[in-house]
């Protein structure tokens, strides 16, 4: 009977012993599971809450978008003045709009730092406070933008002038802020460098500095100038006598770029080189009769001379500005831009006759007229102007 009690015990022992091991267990197994459970949900919040975040940063983004779409249709409608026409409140009410729209992208811009991976509040509240004084600011900024279109509109000499005021060149002012070159000034300086300039000879220094200018990225009133001198070499080597009234004159040209003589002939020249993708329009045809008619009616011309207004362009007219044109009995003519003519003017004076070439940026280039005296020509390289024996001008000496 002992020995059955002895087992009975050590049974019962190992059934305690097991039933503590298994809930031990299971209490472990739960605290496992429940850091995972806990684990897992921390995720899935995290993860909802990015994806929010996306959803919601993708919807400010597709607004934003919108609002764009819907400045730039703005935009394109303010400028179409043939739908509001000189109509001012119109105007205001656009350049309103297009101040509100662009605050709302402020907005948009705020909350977008309110809500990315490291919220910026004070970025979002200094973008607030930005957004509050641009919004007058555009709103002024549109209405001056579409007066000015206005004016071009009805005056389109401005749209000429705009290269004039816009566009300088800039190797004429000085460090102390005056305009002007100094005394010694070689314009040759510009398009060498330091030590090209005092080592390489005089020839090879004049015909590297040509070839860099003429190689060079130009401005819209460079190329504009080119397209002057283009047509007025066309004429010179016709035997006309040509002003380059338009670059010499500047704001005073009155929309004549060139006036070239002939016997008893008068050519009243306006250029335009344009890119492609615009159309010569009426306008530009009234304002040259206009500008030619002024000439014949102040100008001392003899009753036998003729004058005639010319329009030269690199691109096509508009239907419209054809019909006008043959009314107004204005000769129109297309013509591309060829900036590989000789352009080294070599010049001889009649009275000492010295023989000088200028190069197109020198000072007095463009009043220097060639053909009126024998033996001037247009050379293409220095060593063509030095082997005649022809010198480059002088530097400049003040005002011609």
């Amino acid at each position: 009977m002992e020995i059955w009690g002895w087992i009975i015990l050590i049974f019962f022992t190992f059934y305690v012993l097991g039933t503590i091991h298994d809930f031990i267990q299971e209490k472990k197994n739960l605290k496992e599971r429940t850091i995972a459970d806990l684990a897992a949900e921390k995720r899935l919040k995290q993860e909802n809450k990015q994806t929010e975040l996306l959803n919601k940063k993708a919807k400010l983004y597709n607004e934003k978008a919108l609002i764009q779409k819907l400045i730039n249709k703005a935009n394109l409608s303010i400028q179409d003045t043939k739908k509001i026409k000189g109509n001012n409140k119109a105007r205001t009410w656009f350049s309103a709009l297009y101040a509100e729209t662009q605050a709302l992208l402020d907005d948009y811009q705020a909350n977008l730092l309110l809500i990315k991976k490291r919220p910026s509040v004070r970025g979002s509240e200094q973008v607030q406070q930005i957004k509050r004084e641009k919004r007058e600011l555009n709103k002024k900024l549109k209405v001056l933008e579409y007066q000015l279109k206005t004016y071009e509109q009805y005056f389109p000499i401005i749209e000429d002038f705009k290269d004039y005021i816009l566009e300088d060149d800039s190797f004429l002012i000085q460090s102390d802020g005056t305009v002007g070159q100094e005394q010694d000034f070689d314009p040759a300086q510009k398009y060498l460098k330091p030590e090209e300039f005092k080592k390489l000879p005089v020839d090879k220094k004049n015909q590297l500095a040509l070839d860099r200018y003429l190689s060079k990225t130009h401005s819209k009133l460079e190329i504009g100038r080119f397209y002057e001198r283009y047509i007025g070499y066309l004429y010179e080597m016709e035997g006309w006598t040509v002003k380059f009234f338009g670059i010499i004159e500047g704001f005073d040209d009155l929309g004549r770029d060139l006036i070239c003589s002939k016997g008893n002939e008068i050519h009243i020249v306006q250029t335009k080189n344009w890119s492609k993708f615009k159309t010569i329009r009426e306008k530009y045809m009234y304002q040259h009769f206009a500008t030619t008619m002024h000439y014949q009616l102040t100008e001392k011309i003899n009753k036998k001379t003729k004058v005639k207004p010319y329009f030269f362009a690199t691109i096509d007219y508009s239907d419209m500005a054809k019909k006008v044109a043959k009314a107004l009995k204005i000769e129109i003519k297309t013509e591309k831009l060829k900036k590989d003519y000789p352009m080294i003017k070599c010049n001889i004076n009649p009275g000492t006759k010295e023989k000088i070439y200028h190069l197109p940026f020198d000072q007095q280039y463009d009043k220097i007229i060639i053909g009126n005296t024998s033996g001037e020509f247009y050379a293409k390289s220095v060593n063509e102007a030095v082997k005649k024996g022809f010198r480059r001008a002088f530097r400049y000496r003040g005002p011609a």
